[in-house]
C-alpha cells in the first residue's frame, strides 16, 4: 500500500506541475480528483497500472513529491534551491557511479551493498548526521526516513538501494538541473540587457520558484 502511496503522491505532483497556470481552487480540486483516482483499487486506480509498467518509486521521490505538492498549492518553497541543487547533482553522479556498475561493468556491486550490508548503513547514517550539522535538513530526513521504511520492510523490496534511488527520480533530477541552468542563464542575460551586475542570488530564488 505504501507503494501505492507514493505512486499516488508522484502522479498527484505531476498533474499540479501541468497545471501551474490554472487558478488555486482548479489545482486543488486536480489534485485531490488524482489523488482519489490513483488510490482506487486495482483495476480502476492508476497507481497499479503505473507501477506494473515503471516499476516502483523509491521513497526519496514520494518526499520529494510531496515538497512539490506543498509548492504547487501555497507558493513557499520548503526547500532551499541550494539544496536542491546539490541533491540533484549527487543523485546524478550516483546513478552514474551506480547503474553501471550495478549492470556488470565492473566486478563489483554496489547493489549487493542494500542487502543489510551494517557498513553501508553506517555510511548513510553518518551523511545524514553530516547533513543535520550543516543544516541540510532536507537530505538528512531523506536519509533517516528511508532507513526507517527499509527496517519497517514498507516497500515490495529487501534492498536498501530501492528506498534511496530510483531511475525515474535520476531522471527527473538531471531534467531539474538543465532546466535549473536554463534559467539562471537566462536571468543573467536578462541582468546584462539591462545593464546591472549579475548575481547569482536572485537566478537561484527563480530556479526555485519555477521548479
Amino acid at each position: 500500500m505504501i507503494s501505492e502511496w507514493i505512486c499516488a503522491l508522484v502522479l498527484v505532483a505531476l498533474v499540479l506541475r501541468l497545471a501551474v497556470r490554472l487558478p488555486l481552487p482548479w489545482r486543488v480540486g486536480l489534485a485531490g480528483g488524482m489523488l482519489v483516482a490513483a488510490l482506487l483499487p486495482f483495476p480502476y486506480g492508476l497507481s497499479g497500472w503505473v507501477l506494473s509498467y515503471l516499476s516502483h518509486f523509491s521513497v526519496s521521490s514520494g518526499l520529494l513529491a510531496l515538497v512539490a505538492i506543498q509548492h504547487r498549492l501555497t507558493g513557499h518553497y520548503w526547500l532551499p534551491v541550494w539544496q536542491l541543487r546539490a541533491v540533484c547533482v549527487l543523485l546524478v553522479v550516483l546513478a552514474l557511479w551506480f547503474y553501471p556498475m550495478s549492470l556488470g561493468s565492473s566486478y563489483v556491486d554496489p547493489y549487493a551493498l542494500g542487502f543489510g550490508d551494517v557498513a553501508f548503513s553506517g555510511v548513510l547514517l553518518l551523511m545524514g548526521l553530516l547533513a543535520w550539522l550543516y543544516r541540510a535538513y532536507a537530505s538528512c530526513l531523506v536519509l533517516v526516513v528511508a532507513q526507517l521504511a527499509y527496517g519497517a520492510n514498507l516497500l515490495h523490496s529487501d534492498n536498501l538501494w530501492d528506498y534511496l534511488v530510483d531511475p525515474w527520480l535520476v531522471c527527473w533530477a538531471a531534467g531539474w538541473l538543465v532546466r535549473d541552468r536554463l534559467l539562471v542563464r537566462r536571468e543573467r542575460r536578462h541582468r546584462r540587457a539591462a545593464g546591472e551586475q549579475p548575481v547569482t542570488a536572485p537566478a537561484s530564488r527563480v530556479a526555485g520558484q519555477g521548479s
